[in-house]
């Protein structure tokens, strides 16, 4: 069976990093090729290039434009010399890697996504494009099992991020934990040592302590030869000093209760974090409330959720940054952003906020791995930095 036949491309939307095309010219490019006028956009693109052959940016757009013209080829073409071109970028490899996949080549799609997985050991969706390459090899082989008679289902189709701009994230962190990630949690279990626990018990064997009668000592006492020595009456007094004897005895049975309330002691301090979980529910209300103005297309609540501090992509200043969001967000049909996974870090008046973000429009779907840095302005969370991994 064809991948071609059953493939669905995914976009991954992300900011620009290397040498962009003017902020106004790819705005015009990305609003004609949503508005589903790939052609005009293909124009658009190919006259900027005419007087800006060198620009990666623009040109990895055409390579986008040309693969959803079905120009497989030529997208292939296009993306092929971004790779010669800029031997450090991974998006190029990425859609090299899509189109052999779209075209049945899976050894060349996975050579492509382990050099982009090499330029950026971090680079998520490389990792996710990957798995779903295996995936497909591991079907050419369950057909293979079938033709020679086996009754095994092949798994189900896979699905290929293209991206469709290049990625801010190329900081080398991450590397290899996710893939050693599947190893870890089978040794866990191992804790099965948790049932010598119970060993604790036998510590209030306090009995030991009644056993070492130690009032062995009191032979100690045995001052009888002096008692020879002169007046006997200090004999009589000697054998009083047999009723604290009995001290001792009543005295090891209290103790036992004593260890009990030191136990309890410890379980009290457990709710003194609260202060913490409150200031991390109030980061992730402000990041969903972001995310619910974004979905709703309503700019200026979406806008007012980054603070006076944030610093726009690509160089642009506030104003531009604005308004191209709003050319983004304004007229979509439909908008849907789930925020999924959470992970926050509250910091006394900054916090950092990890998510995988699932975009979806009328004729968009991008997964990407996104993290705000905010700041607290007047007791608000805001946003000062935003990553797309």
């Amino acid at each position: 069976m064809k991948f071609a036949a059953q493939r669905t491309l995914y976009f991954t939307l992300a900011l620009m990093a290397w040498a962009p095309a003017l902020a106004d010219e790819f705005a015009d490019v990305s609003k004609l090729a949503k508005a589903g006028k790939v052609a005009d956009a293909l124009a658009k693109t190919n006259e900027y290039l005419s007087k800006h052959p060198a620009d990666a940016q623009m040109r990895f757009m055409k390579g986008v434009l040309l693969s959803e013209q079905n120009k497989s080829e030529e997208a292939i073409a296009v993306f092929t010399k971004l790779t010669e071109d800029y031997k450090d970028l991974p998006e190029p490899y990425n859609n090299l890697a899509v189109l052999y996949a779209a075209n049945g080549q899976y050894d060349k799609a996975r050579v492509a996504l382990e050099k982009a997985i090499r330029t950026n050991p971090s680079y998520q969706t490389a990792y996710e494009n990957l798995g779903d390459i295996y995936g497909k090899m591991a079907s050419q082989a369950y057909d293979k099992a079938l033709a020679l008679g086996t009754a095994t289902p092949p798994p189900g189709k896979s699905r290929l991020t293209m991206l469709r701009s290049f990625s801010t994230s190329t900081g080398p962190t991450v590397s290899a934990p996710p893939m050693t990630a599947a190893a870890a949690p089978a040794p866990a279990p191992a804790p099965v040592i948790a049932k010598p626990a119970p060993a604790p018990l036998p510590a209030p064997a306090t009995a030991k302590i009644a056993a070492a009668p130690t009032p062995a000592p009191l032979p100690v006492p045995t001052p009888v030869k002096v008692a020879p020595a002169a007046p006997a009456p200090v004999l009589a007094a000697a054998t009083p000093k047999a009723v604290p004897a009995q001290m001792p005895v009543s005295a090891p049975a209290p103790t036992p209760p004593a260890p009990v309330a030191v136990a309890a002691a410890p379980l009290k301090p457990a709710p003194a974090p609260k202060p913490d979980t409150s200031e991390r529910d109030a980061v992730l209300a402000q990041v969903h409330a972001w995310a619910k103005a974004w979905a709703a297309q309503n700019v200026d609540s979406y806008l007012a959720y980054y603070g006076p501090q944030f610093e726009p992509p690509k160089g642009l200043s506030r104003k531009a940054w604005a308004e191209e969001r709003r050319a983004r967000i304004e007229g979509k049909g439909r908008i849907q952003v789930e925020v999924a996974s959470p992970e926050v870090t509250v910091n006394g008046s900054t916090a950092r906020v990890t998510f995988r973000q699932t975009y979806e429009s009328d004729r968009l779907t991008a997964r990407s791995r996104k993290t705000l840095v905010m700041v607290k302005n007047g007791g608000k969370w805001q946003i000062k930095q935003e990553i797309s991994n």
